[in-house]
């Protein structure tokens, strides 16, 4: 790279004089989902993501000084909504939402960010590219793209012309930068890491690094956004549908950054190196706020390494503890789908999670391999986990589920996930959410492999519409994935059938939840909320009844069998999964008693070790 500030001076004054500047702008946040796959019934029932755009009311509250009229565009809720509410919107029109804005209002400068997705970014139908093209072929506003999904293709947006500036990582510093020369300001310090084209050249800026120092809320910018509207037409997570559909949600923040600097996460890459917090009044004056102000009872943490240090942790008890005050007077909950660091849960901190309404939370193990976990930098190991177990059993109410990778850096062998299945059937939580390896930055490479991108989501059965994972002819599906040689890396394709059975095995026919002494009220919760997303999957209703059974409610287990057969009537795709676990055997003996549904699940168990998988 290189500068020269004739460069950004020439290049700024031809956008002034192009667009001219005037006191709007207008941010713009993404669709958080993939129109290949989307499925109107999933988000009529509210399946899909509808995260409030946290990242981009932190740049309309840095420029809130400039006394500029700043717009928030939720293009994402706004999509959702028309979708949940028009029976005639076609979601694939979603760019005349866009349109309608633009006829009655005219930024001048429009930033665009999004929660970045594993796919093809150089393909028309991603979002966010869709979003920028459309932007640029209007040529009528100086267009500034941000978040991590431009960072990672900033040549590719740029040498595409499909904005004027790319912002890398952290943004607010930044965008006040180019706000600076484009509003000619003085500038007081030149910073790094704003990338345009110029003279077909990609120039990044030079200065200092942009480190954003933390401090203030976001409750004025809460004018731009409807969040009491939010959990009308999506959900966050199934911890969110857990609190309730009809119960509003939001988001809050702790700490920015993370203390680790694993190998296949691109936070550091993004926020930068270590870990900062915001003064813990200022969150708790913006919880305070959305709680009296504005109903919102549930929270998600978006922090992605919430524990903190132990020189954070005063700050974290003392929010844990104003939680729990206002959960008295208003029931409130929370939860916190980003992976936790397992080694910084202690039996006090546990105390506070549960009495502050902690639905549950998922803890970062990725691996039951010792030599990957190494590799990839992971600050835990095996025995941390265990001590886990043990601690969680004084914890019945919380629901705890760990995060495991599969196919890392495409190079794992069989044998390291078979390391993977036998942990995460036996470290004792309530959920194992298996996600399969995806490329998201040049970093995400060992031994010098080169990056590849696959159009898939992390979920593969998110992948398509249907939300099916389709055998394809050579690769192993099934129980049959166990003949796989242990030294073989199966290729991407066949590490999705891994995955399929893996998440079968452990989270429905081997779950703890469902053997003697389980809970199964947090079982069926759970799995009644992550149904909302696969309305067609009957392996999931089937179980879902089985918890129904547990928990006495026999009317219902019978209307979840009864609903089981429907669906497997109207699809071979799934009466050929059932019958590769043997799951026609629960529905053909259907358990009348608790008893025999433990011998129900024993038998089946027996038969799935039976064809070679052995179920710690």
């Amino acid at each position: 790279m290189i500068f020269e500030k004739s460069d950004m001076g020439r290049y700024i004054e031809k956008l002034k004089s192009t667009y001219k500047p005037n006191q709007q702008v207008l941010l713009i946040q993404a669709p958080q989902f993939l129109f290949d796959s989307f499925n109107i019934e999933i988000a009529k029932g509210r399946g899909y993501y509808a995260y409030p755009p946290t990242g981009l009311q932190c740049i309309s509250k840095v420029l809130v000084h400039r006394g500029f009229t700043v717009d928030i565009l939720d293009l994402n809720f706004e999509l959702l909504k028309r979708v949940v509410h028009d029976w005639a919107f076609n979601p694939r029109d979603w760019l005349s939402i866009l349109a309608e804005y633009l006829v009655e209002n005219k930024p001048s400068i429009i930033g665009v960010s999004g929660i970045s997705i594993a796919t093809d970014v150089h393909s028309n139908s991603f979002p966010y590219t869709a979003l920028l093209r459309y932007l640029r072929n209007e040529d009528k506003h100086i267009v500034i793209a941000g978040g991590a999904t431009a960072a990672n293709d900033y040549e590719y947006f740029l040498n595409d012309d499909l904005c004027h500036f790319v912002v890398k990582g952290e943004g607010e510093s930044r965008v006040n930068y180019i706000f600076d020369l484009l509003y000619n300001r003085n500038v007081i310090r030149k910073m790094d890491g704003v990338f345009f084209k110029s003279d077909s050249r990609i120039i990044e800026s030079e200065g200092g690094q942009a480190v954003v120092e933390l401090h203030g809320n976001l409750i004025d910018t809460y004018s731009n956004v409807p969040i009491e509207c939010y959990n009308k037409v999506g959900s966050l997570n199934p911890f969110s549908r857990m609190a309730g559909l009809e119960t509003c949600y939001g988001v809050i923040q702790l700490n920015r950054g993370c203390r680790a600097n694993c190998l296949f996460c691109g936070v550091t890459d993004f926020i930068g190196d270590g870990l900062r917090q915001y003064p813990v009044q200022d969150v708790i004056d913006e919880i305070r706020y959305l709680v009296k102000d504005r109903q919102v009872r549930h929270f998600e943490v978006l922090d992605d390494d919430f524990l903190g240090r132990p020189d954070h942790k005063p700050a974290l008890v003392v929010l844990l503890k104003e939680i729990i005050h206002l959960r008295e007077d208003y029931e409130v909950s929370w939860s916190a789908g980003n992976g936790l660091i397992a080694s910084s849960l202690n039996h006090e901190i546990m105390c506070l999670i549960r009495d502050s309404g902690c639905i549950g939370f998922r803890v970062g193990i990725e691996s039951g391999n010792t030599e990957m976990l190494k590799r990839m930098r992971k600050p835990t190991s095996i025995g941390v986990v265990k001590r886990l177990k043990s601690m969680l059993r004084g914890f019945p109410e919380v629901f705890v589920g760990g995060n495991f990778i599969l196919g890392l850096f495409g190079e794992e062998t069989f044998s390291q996930m078979i390391d993977t299945f036998k942990l995460a059937n036996s470290c004792g939580l309530d959920w194992a959410s298996y996600t399969t390896f995806q490329f998201t930055n040049k970093r995400n490479t060992l031994g010098g492999k080169p990056e590849i991108r696959q159009s898939t989501d992390f979920v593969p059965s998110k992948d398509a519409s249907s939300r099916e994972v389709e055998m394809e002819s050579g690769v192993l599906s099934g129980c049959d994935i166990f003949k796989l040689p242990m030294d073989h890396i199966p290729s991407h394709e066949q590490v999705k059938q891994i995955w399929f059975t893996f998440n079968l095995v452990t989270n429905y026919i081997n779950n703890p939840n469902l053997l003697p002494g389980g809970n199964h009220t947090k079982f069926t919760s759970w799995v009644e909320a992550v149904r909302v997303s696969y309305p067609d999957n009957p392996y999931m209703v089937l179980f879902a009844g089985l918890g129904c059974f547990l928990g006495g409610d026999t009317e219902k287990a019978r209307i979840h069998l009864n609903k089981t057969r429907l669906l497997l009537e109207s699809s071979f795709y799934w009466r050929m999964r059932f019958q590769e676990f043997h799951l026609f055997d629960v529905v053909d003996n259907f358990p009348i008693d608790t008893g025999d549904m433990f011998f129900v699940l024993e038998a089946l168990r027996k038969k799935i070790s039976n064809n070679g998988v052995t179920i710690p």
